[in-house]
């Protein structure tokens, strides 16, 4: 009995080792973070980002300097209405920069993560094969791995790679 439970456990054994396969994970988020063209992509919006907050502060101080001058006692009712006209205007280009700007960084942000997403997946896909890889797992902030051996880890080899890439 007992050597038909030795031979059991060992049978047992191997074949949940045959089907258990190989795995590794992948911080996707560390690789877009962390790589030349994620910190490359980074810098552009960043670049752009403050191109538009120049462009914002530039008209907010035009529209606050156009309030002073609208409260001045000297100036005249045809005055103070080309004020009032040229504050509706500077409110309304204010208003078109901001919606610009919130489009043009979605859009931005939204292109470049397509863009290195597929390129990572590429990139992924040959390490896998290479290293013969059954399944890869997305790790990083809100992936389905909770927990993961470290051993597992190919985010440093996929940024490797995706760095000599050009």
């Amino acid at each position: 009995m007992k050597k038909i439970l030795v031979v059991f456990t060992v049978v047992l054994a191997t074949v949940i080792k045959s089907f258990a396969g190989s795995y590794a994970y992948v911080d996707i988020d560390r690789v877009m973070n962390e790589s030349v063209k994620g910190k490359k992509y980074k810098a552009e919006l960043e670049a752009k980002l403050k191109y538009y907050q120049d462009k914002a502060k530039e008209l907010s101080d035009k529209l606050q300097q156009t309030q002073k001058q609208l409260a001045s006692p000297t100036l005249n009712d045809k005055a103070k209405d080309q004020k009032r006209e040229e504050l509706r205007q500077l409110a309304r280009e204010l208003q078109s920069l901001e919606e610009q700007a919130n489009k043009e960084l979605a859009k931005m942000k939204a292109d470049a993560e397509t863009s290195m997403v597929k390129e990572i997946k590429d990139i992924v896909k040959s390490i896998a094969q290479k290293n013969n890889y059954d399944i890869v797992f997305y790790g990083g902030l809100l992936s389905g791995v909770l927990y993961a051996n470290k051993g597992l880890d190919i985010t440093d080899l996929v940024i490797k790679e995706y760095n000599s890439k050009k």
